[in-house]
């Protein structure tokens, strides 16, 4: 059986991906997603009122935001901004809910890692880009640390935060002794995981979505590590199912 993480919004559509893929595996939240209504507002006013060069969106979670903003955006500037989306389900709930014009504008890196958005060809410009971060607290900090190195201006709106659960919810009961694998999309909830359930995951091997994320676990005393560069369902079965046995 292998383990996953997936924050409780995301965890039964992953579970679904798995059993539909034969692949027996059970899926933890360690937390939930919960919206900051105050840094959405505050959003909403500056992408109304701002020309904006670029507008990055490092999860679904912070796309309504940019949806809502963008209703009128078109009406008091020249164009729309280009949108980076981080992940595929990001870029696609992006594309279904923008403007035909502006839905054109949606891109994704080729990594889906802060890294990867740092080094796209859209950064490659005059250095008084405008650019905006959409993102949950505590997350993506590399994103506008590499671009404010590069000359840009970044404006930072971090318009959900991750909450911790009180106790994790599983998607079948399992132990840890029937586990012969993890599949870890955040460092937040790797080591939530860890936290819990103690270092005997540490043995186990691992996948994660970044080398950021690998890292952390070596740190932790992980040392099979590995990494699938896509965190969608649909990569970490075909992942899986060239790497692993299950």
């Amino acid at each position: 059986m292998l383990l996953f993480t997936r924050p409780l919004p995301k965890l039964n559509t992953t579970a679904k991906a798995f059993d539909a893929a034969s692949i027996n595996a059970v899926g933890v939240a360690t937390t939930d997603i919960v919206q900051v209504v105050s840094e959405h507002k505050a959003a909403l006013l500056f992408l109304t009122t701002n020309a904006i060069d670029v507008v990055i969106v490092t999860s679904v979670y912070a796309v309504e935001t940019v949806l809502t903003a963008m209703q009128d955006y078109v009406s008091a500037h020249d164009s729309y901004p280009i949108f980076v989306a981080v992940g595929d389900a990001t870029a696609r709930k992006l594309r279904e809910g923008l403007p035909q014009n502006a839905a054109q504008n949606v891109v994704t890196p080729e990594s889906h890692t802060s890294e990867g958005i740092v080094a796209m060809h859209y950064f490659n410009e005059a250095n008084d880009q405008h650019v905006v971060i959409m993102k949950g607290e505590g997350g993506r900090q590399a994103i506008a640390e590499g671009l404010a190195r590069e000359g840009r201006i970044i404006s930072t709106f971090c318009v959900y935060r991750r909450e911790l659960l009180t106790q994790p919810v599983y998607t079948k009961r399992w132990k840890i002794a029937d586990v012969s694998g993890i599949i870890a999309t955040s460092e937040a909830m790797a080591t939530q995981l860890i936290s819990h359930y103690g270092n005997a995951l540490l043995t186990l091997p691992w996948v994660t979505v970044s080398e950021r994320i690998a890292s952390s676990l070596n740190r932790l005393g992980a040392s099979r590590v590995q990494i699938c560069h896509r965190a969608t369902d649909q990569a970490l079965i075909a992942w899986v199912k060239d790497n692993w046995e299950y």
